[in-house]
């Protein structure tokens, strides 16, 4: 038996490898990419982006969700979870100038393994990040000469987050441990390109890489039809080196090393999920993350996010009463500003499922639709639509069970 789940650790640690390295080269988008990193990823499976980002205490069915690390506990069997995100950002500002985006991101891949009352389980996910490219064409007059130039701006910025969870099943309540380890980069590109050939151009990059390890602690508990969990995650300096290249005088590389990159916050954060009946539950989730005991950013950040569900009987007489349904909503106050002015993220979701043959197997969709900053206040705002593809439940090692074997063959008398 020892042997067996050894076996199905390694096969999927080595999954879980594969799966990282595909993430990696993904992005997506904000306008206020400059001021800091914008997008933040929760830890949400499919099934709760459909509600809204909320269910950290959704214990009524299997979540896959495991920034709450109590959270596998939901489970009995090998689950394993993934999805793809893809979709649009319009950006504007405020001479209603726009532009349209396109974005494309894996939020996570996630499995695990119950042993008994106890759970070991991987998960990979984006943290956060804040992508922007732009140029602008325009003149340079010196003199009596016009110089005609492409000026382009490039930030990619992007932390990643690889979990080792642990978490023990108990009737008086459920607790979680994972193992975080955070890493990431960001990398600003500045290039100036002159029609004329005779001039030359010039060209400046700063990349910050960072990493560090950190724990987070979670626990759920659930009485009768209501549900409640909270979590902690601990403060972390990510650490690494800062590379400057540019290709003017004095025109060579720099490099600074063991130095303070980035600061990811202490954050706290509880659930609430409560099922009405048999088909309909709601869920509510806020966040608070403690920036102000960072030098990264000045505010405190918070998140509130809220859910319906409608989880009907496969075998339901009406065909459209058979299908799930999910909404959902959430505000997010950033931690950092444009123009003096607090950045507000406010979105709106959609969601459903199709379930396969197999219990607890399923195919999830969602949509949301989100807008950030407003131009009165920033100058600039921006606003996207994402389409979420995910499946829950599929133990991609599993070999089908075979029923072959010996029978004796009666003789004929």
């Amino acid at each position: 038996m020892m042997i067996s789940n050894r076996n199905k650790i390694r096969k999927y640690m080595i999954s879980f490898i594969f799966v990282a390295v595909l993430i990696v080269p993904l992005w997506s988008n904000s306008v206020f990419s400059p001021q800091g990193l914008p997008l933040k990823y929760y830890g949400n499976d499919v099934y709760s982006l459909g509600m809204g980002e909320s269910g950290i205490a959704d214990v009524f069915r299997v979540n896959t969700g495991y920034f709450n690390p109590s959270l596998p506990v939901t489970s009995t069997n090998v689950t394993f979870s993934t999805a793809l995100s893809m979709g649009y950002m319009w950006y504007k500002d405020a001479d209603n100038n726009r532009f349209r985006d396109d974005g494309i991101f894996f939020p996570y891949f996630s499995f695990s393994i119950p042993l008994s009352n106890h759970y070991i389980g991987f998960n990979f996910n984006s943290y956060a990040s804040g992508n922007l490219e732009n140029q602008k064409e325009d003149v340079l007059t010196i003199g009596d000469d016009e110089l005609s130039y492409t000026e382009k701006n490039r930030i990619r910025s992007n932390i990643f987050k690889g979990d080792i969870v642990y978490a023990f099943k108990n009737d008086i309540l459920n607790l979680g441990l994972s193992l975080n380890y955070y890493f990431g980069h960001r990398t600003r590109r500045w290039e100036i390109e002159f029609d004329d050939n005779l001039i030359a151009d010039a060209r400046y990059e700063m990349e910050r890489r960072f990493k560090n390890p950190g724990i987070t602690i979670g626990a759920n508990k659930r009485f009768g039809s209501t549900a409640v969990a909270a979590l902690y995650s601990s403060p972390i300096e990510l650490e690494g080196e800062t590379i400057r290249w540019f290709n003017h005088y004095p025109g060579a590389d720099t490099l600074e090393t063991k130095s303070v990159q980035f600061e990811v916050p202490t954050m706290i954060a509880g659930g609430i999920t409560h099922r009405f009946t048999d088909y309909y539950k709601a869920s509510f989730d806020l966040y608070y993350e403690l920036w102000e005991q960072t030098e990264t950013y000045d505010n405190n950040s918070f998140k509130a996010a809220f859910g319906l569900a409608y989880d009907p009987a496969e075998t339901q007489s009406v065909w459209w009463k058979s299908i799930p349904m999910r909404v959902g909503t959430y505000y997010r106050q950033l931690p950092f500003e444009k123009n003096d002015a607090g950045i507000d993220e406010i979105a709106l979701s959609w969601g459903t499922s199709i379930p396969l043959q197999s219990p607890n197997k399923r195919i999830d969709f969602a949509v949301t639709y989100l807008t950030r900053g407003n131009t009165n206040d920033h100058g600039l705002s921006d606003s996207s639509l994402m389409f979420t593809f995910g499946v829950t439940g599929f133990d991609i090692f599993s070999k089908r069970t075979r029923r072959t074997g010996h029978r004796d063959i009666p003789e004929a008398d």
